[in-house]
């Protein structure tokens, strides 16, 4: 299992969703984050109890091995399907959310998401991770 630092967890919680979207962040590279502080703003740990909720964990706000783990394991996920879809060419072992994934995502999003979803941001949210889900389901 990877242990994630603080800033690639941010960029994980930016990059599925979790996180308030900041588009004037996005010529600062959002979502990809360099913040490395601690996890304890209030924004941040509501993120991560509803990411936990999400996925069934532990509700605590707290990033733990199992909260890594289900990370670690939703980005190579996703990943492994903007390889199918897009030929994104995303390695295998890197389960991070960082620029190619944003890259990737956001040529999905170009390619398969309805005209009227608005800004193209390279967020991979609930909704474009199940589109992204059936597409690749029907390519395998």
């Amino acid at each position: 299992m990877i242990t994630y630092t603080n800033a690639q967890f941010r960029s994980i919680l930016f990059g599925l969703g979790y996180l308030a979207q900041d588009f004037a962040a996005l010529a600062q590279g959002f979502p990809v984050s360099k913040d490395n502080s601690p996890l304890t703003t209030i924004k941040t740990v509501q993120a991560i109890k509803n990411f936990q909720a999400d996925y069934e964990l532990q509700v605590d706000g707290v990033v733990g091995p199992k909260t890594m783990a289900k990370a670690e394991e939703i980005v190579r996920i996703l990943q492994y399907e903007l390889n199918v879809v897009v030929k994104a060419d995303l390695p295998k072992d890197h389960p991070f959310y960082g620029p190619r994934t944003v890259a990737a995502v956001k040529k999905f999003a170009a390619q398969y998401s309805a005209e009227d979803e608005g800004v193209i941001t390279g967020v991979a949210n609930l909704e474009i991770r199940k589109n992204l889900d059936r597409v690749a389901k029907q390519l395998i």
